[in-house]
């Protein structure tokens, strides 16, 4: 164990029971060297460890990976952010005919959250029960309205990446996971690392969600969603049943997240006019201006940073990039109320003081 795992292992007291679900968190250097602090276990079922090479659900860290590849799309002259939505998807004339890819990438399209309209089937939208991002991006341009005129709020909403994913299907005639496996996942050595969109896919060391079978969990899946969860003592097993993506779907692990936060770093593969892509912001009518391509580009107490945090039925995840002090720090958990951004940011603060040393 090296002294940073050490310092880190102290601050979070990992455990190495087997028979709860953890959490595994990575300090990456722009070198590439890593230290990782893994807890608890990947499958209770197996008593599998949570590891390095466990594969997470990142949940909303995916948004920066749907950027990603539209930045590359940029870059290959399909599209340009003030493309208006209609010139890929004429069947969001209806909604919205000025929509244009930047409301979406910045969140301040208008569009209702898709959760927030009922399914034709009766169905909640939890991902115990199937559906896919045909079902959702349909379901808004048919029936949604604009909550507001695009540019005039900030409003966070799943369905502008959802959105944006379609776009890079319909530009580059392939599935949106080919795209990201090839273009993004394939070059920067990311072998662990998928676009979630087939249920029936095996991904090696996936970890299972779980989360503890207590009476407020019990009754909240009881009553929102949609299944029956008997009470008692234990754990409740979260699987994630709906192939969406865009907003969310890509699964990694902490050794490959290391690879796409060093490039974050280095800018050795992807280049500066990508990076100066992601990290572009943009001022609308309204005061939220620190959004870059699926990142916040922020300061830590003076210290620039790129980071974003999510989360979703089955996973907790955080991560946090420094540029100029050359690290990134990373949280993935197999909880839901795993509180991986708290992790991180102890990690964080520790890595401050010592820099103050």
């Amino acid at each position: 164990m090296s002294a940073l795992e050490a310092q880190v292992s102290t601050l979070l007291s990992p455990s190495e029971a087997l028979d709860q679900p953890g959490y595994v968190v990575s300090v990456t250097r722009a070198d590439g060297c890593q230290a990782i602090v893994s807890s608890g276990a990947s499958d209770l079922e197996q008593a599998r460890a949570n590891s390095g090479d466990t594969v997470f659900h990142l949940a909303s860290l995916s948004k920066q990976i749907t950027a990603a590849a539209v930045a590359i799309a940029i870059e290959d002259g399909l599209v340009s952010l003030d493309d208006r939505l209609v010139s890929y998807l004429p069947e969001a004339e209806r909604i919205g005919s000025e929509l244009t890819l930047a409301h979406l990438m910045y969140m301040t399209s208008g569009l209702p959250e898709y959760t927030s309209l009922g399914r034709a089937n009766g169905e909640p939208w939890a991902t115990f029960h199937y559906f896919d991002v045909d079902e959702a991006i349909a379901l808004v341009l048919e029936t949604g309205e604009l909550q507001f005129e695009p540019g005039a709020q900030w409003s966070y909403s799943n369905i502008n990446f959802m959105l944006l994913a379609e776009v890079v299907e319909r530009v580059y005639g392939t599935d949106f996971s080919e795209t990201v496996r090839t273009r993004l996942f394939e070059p920067l050595g990311m072998q662990a690392s998928l676009v979630h969109d087939d249920v029936t896919t095996l991904i090696p060391n996936r970890a299972t969600g779980y989360t503890a079978r207590s009476e407020e969990v019990v009754t909240t899946l009881n009553e929102q969603g949609g299944i029956q969860v008997a009470p008692g003592p234990g754990w409740v097993v979260l699987r994630r049943n709906a192939p969406h993506y865009g907003g969310s779907g890509v699964f990694s692990s902490a050794r490959d997240w290391g690879l796409w936060q060093v490039e974050m770093m280095t800018h050795q593969r992807l280049g500066e006019d990508f990076w100066s892509l992601m990290t572009s912001t943009r001022a609308f009518d309204h005061s939220k201006v620190n959004d870059g391509f699926g990142l916040v580009v922020d300061d830590w107490e003076g210290r620039p940073v790129l980071w974003y945090s999510g989360g979703d039925i089955d996973t907790s995840t955080y991560g946090a990039v420094f540029p100029e002090a050359g690290y990134g720090v990373a949280c993935f958990a197999n909880d839901p109320f795993g509180g991986c951004e708290a992790k991180a940011r102890a990690v964080i603060e520790a890595l401050i003081e010592a820099e103050r040393l």
